[in-house]
This record gives structure tokens, C-alpha cells and sequence, in this order.
């Protein structure tokens, strides 16, 4: 299983103006780094999480379905990576040929209100096999809160602020409060 960044977010989370206040900056000397803290914020708080932010384009690639927990439900839901999913896009199965085939995803129920996300089968289907043995499987997905700043958690916005100014401050380590902060959006494993 291998997941690529196709789209990356259009904008950050946390503006530059929002960061520059927070850390009581009222230059533009640094504004460089600070969009670069931002930035590297940002990937540290989907890092932790597990999340998407903004909304950003993942491509999954996959040798079969099943393998790994995410085929559930008897086999008939398939949960999605990098929570919350806003859409489907494609479904793509390889023949041994290397000869792409293309499902259309409105022949799945897809699930974008569960966390994770997840695609399920229609009564009286099965998933599409790929006839190649390795990378056989491709989904592309849209992910992340939505397309604006305002639609990210206020929680997580402050965490990326929060990293912003122990960046600013030479630190690595994640403060304690970024850390309770992001508590909540974790994902729990079993």
C-alpha cells in the first residue's frame, strides 16, 4: 500500500497575518520563515492526527482490498485514509497487462459523514479484482474539512499556532499543549 499527495491544500490553515500576531511581529522580515513554519505546522499537525486539514487530493495505490483491517463489515465497507473524506473521485483496477480499467464511483455507496470515510458495496456486488498482482488497485479521494481556514477545527488551528511559535523559538519538541489539543482528533487504533 503506498498513499501519494496528488493536490496539495490551495492555503494553510493559519494565515500569515494570524501567525505574525501571535508571535507579535509587525515587520515583514521574516515572513519567509514564518510561512514555512506554517507550512511545516501544518503537515506536523496531519502527521500527528492522521488528518487532512484543507482539502487536498490522495491517490492510494493497493495490491488487493483486504490485508490490512480496513475491509469491514464482512467485507462489504472499505474504510478510506487521511480523515474526513469530502469524495471519491476515481476507482481504478489494473489488468495483468498493465491495461487500466475505470469504476465509476456512483456505483459504491460512499460514506463521507463516518470517520474514516468509507466506500461500501451495492447489493449484488464485489470489488473489482485487478488482474496484476502488485499495485493492482488505485483510489483517488478528496480529503481534509473543507476549502477555507474557517472550516478547520478551531483546536486545531491553535496547535498549528502553537508549533508556529515554538519554531519561532527554536524548539522541536511538541508543546504540551499542541499535544492535548490534537488529542481528540487523533485516531484510535486497535
Amino acid at each position: 500500500m503506498s498513499l501519494t499527495l496528488l493536490t496539495p491544500p490551495s492555503a494553510e490553515p493559519v494565515t500569515l497575518a494570524e501567525a505574525k500576531l501571535r508571535l507579535r511581529i509587525g515587520n515583514d522580515v521574516h515572513d519567509d520563515a514564518i510561512n514555512q513554519w506554517i507550512a511545516a505546522a501544518r503537515e506536523r499537525v496531519e502527521r500527528e492526527t492522521g488528518r487532512a486539514l484543507l482539502a487536498q487530493t490522495w491517490v492510494e495505490r493497493r495490491d488487493r482490498w483486504d490485508g490490512d483491517g480496513r475491509l469491514v463489515a464482512f467485507g462489504t465497507q472499505f474504510r478510506l485514509p487521511r480523515p474526513p473524506l469530502i469524495a471519491l473521485e476515481a476507482i481504478t483496477t489494473y489488468h495483468a497487462d498493465g491495461t487500466p480499467s475505470d469504476h465509476d464511483p456512483a456505483t459504491f455507496f460512499v460514506d463521507t459523514m463516518a470517520d474514516p470515510g468509507r466506500i461500501a458495496l451495492k447489493p449484488d456486488t464485489v470489488w473489482p479484482e485487478p488482474g496484476r498482482a502488485v499495485g493492482g488497485i488505485e483510489i483517488r479521494f478528496r480529503a481534509g474539512y473543507g476549502d477555507e481556514p474557517a472550516d478547520v477545527p478551531a483546536p486545531l488551528r491553535e496547535a498549528i499556532l502553537q508549533l508556529v511559535k515554538a519554531m519561532s523559538e527554536g524548539g522541536e519538541a511538541l508543546p504540551p499543549v499542541a499535544d492535548s489539543l490534537m488529542a481528540p482528533y487523533r485516531r484510535v487504533t486497535l
